[in-house]
């Protein structure tokens, strides 16, 4: 299963924090920066906050950040999983990401190294990426052969590796702003590795989930239940909306297609918009090549401050909540980018 790059859905995994309005943007710029690759970036951001100003979660982050990152971190063994090929697998990626997250620079020499050591474990060399592409369906069949399932690909700037052992499938209905959809959600559990998001926040942010052509794909543990407002809309509707749109529209760009289910949720969230308003601002980009999930961010921020007669820094930082108008113009924005893409006017 090859990772699609636009698929995943972000989730903040830790309870609010009580500290200063000042502490938490600086953290949430240095998640920000965690999310779009750079490690480094996040620390000196960080380093910047004394630690008797953090609480909670921001101290736990805080700390662990200049541990894992930082000028004096050291190498972490993983964990044996039981399984010395899966073991390998996991040793390589848990070797490559610390690597390309501190020395963002040096991406392509950290992703030589990662597929010198697949390429190892396999028993044939992978000397470009094609190689390494074309070796994923291997990687894929060996991990299933020893009981595990695995997701490879990238989500940017990284290759991705998340290892599960569990999957139960559900189909579902969801509301979305265009109409109802049914969904096959494949429910994933008794994760070995959940990917580089959850590595480099230390497990404070996670991938939620993704979608396919034919299915969505849930992180079960990086949600408090599988049934209430949070993961109905931050990922059955989010991904549902990509799963409508890949069918309806063939050639929308990763950016899009997360612009488009960051709308969606924002027409549905009423008890979660907050924690959904604060995911959508921390990671914010200007370049759509660099991060589309970024770049989506600042679109929506965009759009929709404007729609509320505000500007991105009121949106993002006022401690009120816009409550149904916020939903209304995120319906509304969303209906109408359909109604010019139907209309031929926007690129399918």
């Amino acid at each position: 299963m090859k990772l699609p790059v636009f698929a995943f859905a972000f989730l903040s995994l830790g309870a609010s924090a009580a500290d200063s309005p000042d502490v938490e943007k600086q953290v949430e710029r240095a998640v920000g920066q965690s999310l779009q690759g750079d490690a480094a970036a996040a620390v000196r951001t960080l380093s910047a906050v004394p630690a008797s100003r953090v609480t909670g979660e921001n101290a736990e982050l805080r700390s662990c950040t200049l541990q894992r990152f930082g000028a004096k971190s050291v190498a972490e063994a993983p964990a044996s999983i039981g399984d010395a090929w899966i073991d390998s697998i996991a040793g390589a990626y848990l070797s490559y990401w610390p690597r390309a997250l501190t020395h963002p620079k040096q991406l392509a020499a950290a992703e030589q190294a990662l597929r010198g050591r697949i390429g190892t474990a396999l028993g044939h060399p992978l000397s470009t990426d094609a190689d390494f592409d074309g070796a994923e369906t291997e990687l894929d069949r060996r991990a299933t052969e020893r009981g595990f399932h695995v997701l490879l690909g990238r989500t940017p700037p990284l290759r991705e590796l998340m290892l599960w052992r569990k999957t139960t499938i559900d189909d579902r209905v969801v509301a979305l702003p265009d109409g109802p959809e049914t969904v096959r959600v494949n429910l994933l559990d008794d994760f070995v590795m959940r990917g580089w998001a959850y590595y480099v926040t230390c497990g404070q942010r996670s991938a939620g989930g993704w979608s396919t052509d034919t299915a969505l794909f849930a992180v079960v543990p990086s949600y408090r239940s599988i049934t209430d407002e949070t993961f109905n809309v931050r990922f059955v509707a989010h991904e549902g909306q990509h799963f409508a749109d890949k069918r309806v529209f063939r050639n929308l760009e990763p950016w899009e297609l997360e612009y488009r289910a960051k709308l969606a949720e924002f027409a549905l969230a009423d008890e979660s918009q907050g924690s959904t308003r604060q995911l959508i601002c921390e990671n914010r980009e200007d370049s759509k090549d660099a991060s589309p999930h970024g770049y989506a961010n600042t679109q929506v921020v965009r759009v929709l401050s404007s729609r509320l007669g505000s500007d991105a820094g009121t949106f993002c930082d006022s401690p009120t909540l816009p409550g149904q108008p916020l939903r209304d113009a995120a319906k509304a924005a969303l209906l109408e980018d359909t109604a010019r893409r139907r209309a031929g006017r926007l690129p399918q």
